[in-house]
């Protein structure tokens, strides 16, 4: 089997309901993406998503680099796709790049060997623990409370509310989502994302201050 090419497609998606997090607070209706397809001799396909912004990257990489390379051997494209970006650093729209194809052939790879994914990984079972995570800066303490209440009716008991803007308000809303899980009937866990809002002495401090008042399971993106 050998990779022949790649196909794209950019796409806009209509919300819901508005997402928004410390950089972003208005929350937005819509969200930008990216449809990858890459393409086999033996007609089978591996599918991603990723950002448009990278949609350049993505054809040069699998153009130059993996167009001929069986997609099976996954690892080995994912280290010739990261030593060819070595001087110039794997980060930003390259990263994105490499990411988006590497999850693309990690489907291919599964559809080759006729299983689903989770066990092509290595996995023992489909099933993995869950947590409810809102993008919801932009939601009053009212949704917020309904957000996760609708996630404990369904067994979750992890949260990850988005923070960074005002410590008194972001305390408040912990105890909201807090209360809200609890109804799953099993222990809360409380995760936070300021979307790297803070300075590092910030997030040391805001950390701390959050810590006083609840157990953290982590702080994401905090700096």
């Amino acid at each position: 089997m050998k990779i022949t090419g790649v196909r794209t497609k950019p796409f806009e998606m209509l919300l819901d309901r508005p997402l928004g997090d410390a950089n972003g607070p208005a929350g937005r209706n819509t969200m930008a993406s990216l449809a990858i397809w890459i393409s086999t001799d033996e007609g089978l396909t591996g599918v991603a998503m990723g950002s448009p912004g990278a949609e350049r990257q993505i054809h040069s990489m699998v153009d130059e680099l993996l167009v001929g390379h069986d997609p099976r051997g996954v690892k080995g494209l994912w280290k010739k796709m990261v030593d060819f970006v070595f001087k110039g650093g794997n980060k930003g729209l390259v990263n994105d790049a490499i990411g988006s194809i590497d999850l693309a052939l990690w489907d291919l790879k599964a559809k080759a060997a006729g299983e689903p994914l989770w066990k092509t990984l290595g996995a023992s079972t489909r099933r993995v623990k869950a947590y409810a995570s809102g993008i919801d800066l932009c939601l009053t303490d009212e949704q917020i409370g309904e957000f996760y209440s609708s996630m404990a009716a369904l067994g979750v008991n992890a949260g990850k509310l988005k923070v960074g803007l005002d410590r008194d308000a972001d305390l408040r809303r912990l105890g909201i989502m807090k209360d809200a899980l609890a109804k799953s009937g099993k222990k809360p866990e409380l995760l936070i994302d300021s979307n790297e809002y803070w300075s590092p002495k910030q997030a040391i401090r805001n950390i701390q201050a959050i810590e006083s008042h609840f157990e953290l399971v982590w702080a994401e993106e905090p700096a």
